[in-house]
This record gives structure tokens, sequence and C-alpha cells, in this order.
């Protein structure tokens, strides 16, 4: 219990500290940040500047709810909501046009630039070297700037860019920021956006190889005292394994499946080495302990800490006593609605993450996934966690890049289906592998924001019915492409029509 308890205080102080150190630098505006040298003129201070943008990155209006298990989900149609009267029934149909879609999307495209812009004023002042940084730090802080900022740019292109084809990768989309002020830049082609991207991963597992205590200790979920905790909890930093594992996705999104399967194998190998385990799936021994752990933290690469997890997640989207217009949940009931119909296996214990109770004398099916089970006196280090990048995707990618139908269900389809208590599948076809990962993706990734854009990245224009229990419905390909928002092209707009008049 004492231990428990270290790790619950060790990470309030180091999330008070990173408020109370970057609150005030954050709502200034990014030209004015660059100028203040004051908060760069020590180790500290480069802390504070990357401890907020990892804060930030937790508002509602991004991956808070939004990019995890909000907006983004319910566009995958996990949950019953396309009725009018639904809270989010604009997102469930693709109501790009309407205010309330506008506005949200204005604010997550505004959101991740102004991070982006924060990570470019981090590295700006990091430059080739900096003399107030020891090595370890420097190359700590720049890599994951640089994996922050690479992770923002592919989250914006998998939205707001075309689906990653051939004919398609030259469409101009999005610009790629690399300065921290926000003049306006041009957009740029899907595959230059990629080629930023790559750029950025590559540079930062560079940086993080040689320095990241993650590769030789993994999670380091623990406080080591003295007030310094700034090399733990590597769960909840850009750290190495997570940017090479962003890189497996990135190369994916682009369809070149050769460099994706290689970057997610080697991720694999190093993390699930048998002889030191470092981020290994859950197995029997680990579930066994009935510790209230819905997110299989030993496998997460990369998460936030976000302490409203209870308040600002469970009870605003999935409480059972909430309304039929505010609750996020599958169509029907337990037993035969689309919860029975998704998992396939009744001892997965990815189920187990649904359950079902009598509320206003109604049978009510609800996600326990982010439900706060702890005692009021103690709490787990996964506790607030919201899942970004885990393992299992990994897998995923393994075994949908592989050219060996076999060898992929062996290797990392079937370990994967292991570690979730389900029986093996079987394939001998590509295209009944692609089958069996295009349920899985279902089963795997609720309330972390990654179906949509595997819907989007396969082009599929039929998916499952979020508003039944077994049906489908069909996707326009335009209905996976947003629309880029009011502000940002009457802004463009505005710049163009001064570079006119000059």
């Amino acid at each position: 219990m004492n231990m428990i308890r270290n790790i619950k205080l060790g990470l309030i102080a180091s999330v008070m500290l990173l408020f109370v150190s970057c609150n005030s630098w954050l709502e200034v505006d990014p030209d004015d940040r660059i100028m203040d040298n004051s908060l760069f003129k020590d180790r500290e201070g480069f802390l504070a500047a990357l401890n907020g943008v990892y804060s930030e990155m937790n508002t509602p209006s991004l991956y808070g709810a939004n990019l995890s298990m909000g907006m983004i989900d319910v566009m995958a149609q996990y949950y019953n909501c396309k009725f009018q009267e639904h809270n989010y029934s604009v997102y469930a149909n693709y109501s790009y046009a309407q205010k309330d879609f506008k506005s949200t999307l204005d604010k997550v495209w505004s959101g991740l630039y102004s991070m982006i812009a924060n990570c470019n004023a981090i590295l700006e002042h990091c430059g080739e070297g900096n003399a107030v940084l020891p090595d370890q730090y420097y190359r700590l802080i720049k890599g994951e700037a640089l994996g922050l900022r690479a992770m923002m740019h592919l989250d914006l292109l998998r939205m707001f860019g075309p689906i990653y084809t051939e004919e398609n990768k030259g469409v101009k989309c999005i610009p790629y920021m690399t300065r921290a002020d926000r003049v306006v830049q041009p957009l740029l082609s899907a595959d230059s956006v990629m080629y930023y991207i790559i750029k950025d991963l590559e540079s930062a597992s560079s940086l993080l190889s040689t320095v990241d205590p993650v590769i030789t200790d993994g999670p380091r979920n623990y406080d080591p005292g003295m007030n310094s905790s700034d090399l733990y909890y590597r769960q909840y930093r850009m750290n190495y394994f997570a940017v090479n594992a962003l890189m497996a996705r990135a190369y994916l999104w682009m369809g070149n499946t050769q460099r994706a399967g290689e970057c997610a194998r080697t991720v694999i190998e190093k993390v699930s080495n048998e002889d030191k385990p470092l981020f290994p799936l859950v197995d029997a021994d680990y579930m066994a302990k009935n510790l209230p752990d819905g997110v299989f933290s030993p496998e997460v690469l990369f998460s936030l800490y976000n302490t409203s997890r209870e308040s600002k997640v469970y009870k605003e989207f999935f409480d059972p006593t909430l309304s039929v217009a505010k609750i996020l949940t599958m169509a029907g009931n337990l037993t035969s609605g689309r919860v029975n119909t998704t998992y396939d296996d009744k001892d997965d214990y990815r189920y187990r993450m649904w359950a079902s109770t009598i509320s206003n004398s109604k049978e009510v099916t609800y996600l326990n996934k982010y439900i706060d089970e702890t005692e009021a006196d103690s709490a787990y280090h996964y506790r607030y966690m919201i899942p970004l990048v885990r393992v299992s995707e990994l897998y995923l990618i393994a075994a949908e890049c592989a050219t060996d139908v076999p060898a992929a269900l062996e290797k990392y389809f079937n370990p994967l289906r292991f570690s979730r208590n389900c029986v093996n599948q079987s394939a001998s076809t590509a295209e009944e592998m692609k089958s069996l990962i295009r349920a899985e993706y279902v089963r795997e990734f609720v309330g972390e924001g990654q179906l949509f854009f595997y819907y989007k990245r396969n082009g599929l224009q039929t998916i499952p019915d979020g508003a039944t229990a077994s049906g489908t419905m069909n996707v326009q390909l335009t209905d996976y492409v947003f629309p880029l928002p009011d502000s940002e092209t009457s802004q463009r707009a505005e710049s163009q029509d001064n570079v006119s008049q000059e």
C-alpha cells in the first residue's frame, strides 16, 4: 500500500509542478513565447515547457475526449447515437456542415497546431545543442518534442488529409509546421507531409536511442525519491519505443507494408523478450489478480495521464445513469445487442469491459473501461491512463504486413488472441486474414480512437452500423475526409489578399 501511495504522490507532485510551471507560458502567444528566454534558462524550464504540451493534450477538445473515446470513436460507429436527439449525432452522421461539428473541428485543428507550435518553441531553443541541458536531457527533450510533433501531424493528416493512395497522395491538405510562430504556411501534399513525419520520427528515434531509460528498464512506473522523477513514468512520455511504434503506424498509413512490418516486428522483439519483457501483452496470471486495469497497462507504450478520467471521461460518456441522449453505448443489450455480436469469444478479457445494469427501470449496457474502481486511499499507476499507442497494435500491423498467412497467424495474430483469452483463429488466404484483423481492430481499440483511421486507411465503404445490433451501413469515401475549418480557410484567404495587395 505504501508503494502504491508513493506512486500516486509522485505522479500528483509531477503534475502539480508542471501546472504551476507552464500554465502561464502556455497562455502566451507562440510568437512571444519564442522570445521568453527566461523559461529556457535551465533544465527545469525546458521540462516545464514539455510537460505543458503533455498536459494540454489532455483537454477534452483533443486527446482527452475528441481524439480518443469521443468524436473519433463515434465516427467509427461504435455507439448508438445517430438519432437526432443524441448529443453526438452530428459526428455519427458525418454532418460536417453543422455548426457544432464545425466548432469541434476548429478546436481540434487549432489545438493541435498550438501544441505543435509549443513543440517547435522547445525545439528552437534546443537548437543543435544547449549549454543548460546535460546531453541526456538534451536528447530526451528534443527527441520527445520531435516525436510529439510527428504524432500530431500524423493525426491531422489522418483526419484532414485524403485516403492515402497512389492517386491521392499528391493532394494538398495540411501544412507541416516547423516554426513556433503561427505565420500561415502553405498546404503540402499528403506525401510531402508523410516525408516530414518520417523524418521527425527517425530523428527522434536516433536521439532517444542512447539515453532513454525505457530501453533497458521499461516503464519505470515509480518515484525514485529526491524530488526527481524526470526520467520515470516513461509510459506517459513520448519514449523510444512509442516513437518507433508510431513509425510503423505512419508507414502503414502510406501503404508501405514492408517498412511498417519491419518497424512493428523490431519493437515487438525488443519489448517482449522472454528474458526481460519490458511491455508484455497481458496474460492469464496478470488478469487473475483482478486488478481494475481495463486498459491492459503493461502493454501501453504511450498514454495520457488524465486525473479527470473518472469525472470527465467515464461520468460524461459511459456512466449508465446518463440519459439516452448522452451515453455512448453499443446498440441493444449485453446478451443480444452489438456487444454480443462484436466479441466472438465470451471469455475475451475485452468483453469484460462491458456490463449491464438497471437504470431508470431500463436495462443499460455500458463500457466500464475507464471506471475508477480503486480504493479511495490508493492508486495504481494506470488509474489515470488513457492509451494512445499500445503493443497490441504492433501485433496487428505485423500480421497485416506479413506475406505468409500461416506465419502471420502463428507469430502475431493468435498470440494476441491468446493474450486476450480467446481461441485461435484460422485463415488460408490473405483476404481471410484481412477479415480477421478487421474484426480484431473493432474489439481492441474501443475508447482509444484508432478504428475510424483503420476504416479510412482501407477505404471501407461498408462498416458496422452503430445504430443496430448487427447491421451494416454504407459510407461515402468523402465522409472520411474532414474539411478544413472555416477559421483556417478565412485566414488563408486573408493572407492571400495581403500578398496580392503587395
